[in-house]
């Protein structure tokens, strides 16, 4: 499947706000499975598009509930605990 560049950036722009592959691909106007089976394949520009802008967003997500944790926030340092649970958990991959 080939994606233009608008496309491209419409992936990323629907990845970004968590978007769900399956509404991505209605909005899109776009077969599910072969939108799917393109993003699996960390190769694609597509791929690449979708799982950049869902980590910048989880990025920018973790930063605030950092933040938050600073201030206090029983809930953000819970989050912020799970956080580094997962990143000692990846480092171990």
């Amino acid at each position: 499947m080939t994606f233009s560049d608008e496309m491209l950036k419409q992936v990323g722009d629907l990845s970004a706000s968590l978007t769900p592959i399956s509404e991505m691909a209605v909005l899109l106007d776009t077969d599910v499975e072969a939108l799917r089976v393109a993003i699996r394949d960390k190769s694609t520009t597509v791929s690449k598009a979708y799982y950049r802008a869902k980590a910048e967003t989880k990025l920018k997500l973790r930063r605030q509930e950092i933040e938050l944790a600073g201030v206090g926030s029983p809930l953000a340092v819970q989050l912020s605990k799970e956080y580094v649970l997962e990143m000692d958990s990846d480092e171990d991959i």
